[in-house]
Parts: C-alpha cells; sequence; structure tokens
C-alpha cells in the first residue's frame, strides 16, 4: 500500500471515530433530570513509507492511539426552566483558577438578570423623564 492511501485509510477511520458522539455521551434519563456525560479525547497518529531504487524495495508503516477520558457530566433538571436548571459537575481535580472560573459561570445567570433588571428600571425612568417634556 502506498504511503497516501495508507494515510487516506487512517484518515478516513479517524474521522469516523471523532464526532460529537465521542465527546458527549447519550442521554441518561433519571426521572426528574437527564445526566448527560463529556468526556476528553485524544488521539495521535504516524505514517512513514521509503521506496529505494537502489535496493530494489520499498515499506510503508504507520500507527495510531486514541484514548477518552470522562471529565465532567452535564445535569439538566427537568423541572428548571433556563439556565438555572443547567448543572456542570466536573469529573476532574480542579486548581484554584478552575474554581473561580467555575464559580463565576455559575453566577451568570443571576448577574444577567441583576443587570437586565437595573437596565430595564434605568430606561423606564428615563422613558418617563421624556414623556414629562
Amino acid at each position: 500500500m502506498a504511503t497516501e492511501e495508507l494515510l487516506q485509510v487512517m484518515l478516513d477511520r479517524l474521522e469516523k471515530m471523532v464526532s460529537a458522539n465521542s465527546i458527549l455521551g447519550a442521554p441518561v434519563d433519571m426521572g426528574e433530570k437527564v445526566v448527560l456525560p463529556v468526556a476528553s479525547f485524544g488521539f495521535g497518529f504516524g505514517i512513514g513509507g521509503l521506496s529505494s531504487d537502489m535496493m530494489g524495495g520499498s515499506g510503508t508503516g504507520g500507527g495510531a492511539g486514541a484514548g477518552i477520558t470522562p471529565v465532567a457530566v452535564i445535569v439538566a433538571h427537568k423541572d428548571v426552566r433556563g439556565p438555572e436548571g443547567i448543572q456542570v459537575l466536573s469529573l476532574q481535580k480542579q486548581s484554584a483558577m478552575a474554581e473561580i472560573i467555575g464559580t463565576f459561570a455559575e453566577s451568570m445567570p443571576t448577574f444577567i438578570k441583576s443587570f437586565r433588571s437595573f437596565c430595564g428600571t434605568k430606561e423606564e425612568e428615563e422613558g418617563k423623564a421624556e414623556q414629562k417634556e
């Protein structure tokens, strides 16, 4: 098999392996919740080939490796609408910075709601002031 053919075969097989289903697992219905597993997927491959007129031969070889590691689960609460009903639970040991970012991300819906409320109140006050003029 020529080097180009081997490369094409390997890429075709890798394309079949790497999909959203490799990263996001099948949802598991648990009554009031749906749990969706999330994984990290990594792979590597290499090929090589040699053709020698002096030695009268040729050779091609290749290798590949892949691994999947569970990293988190997404829990969707069926009875809670919006971002408040979604939880992301990490399965990895977290660094201090990751905890800060996670805490910040969890508080974003509350912050956005408060900000919208504040902006709405400010716009209403400006609208009332314009109507008086």
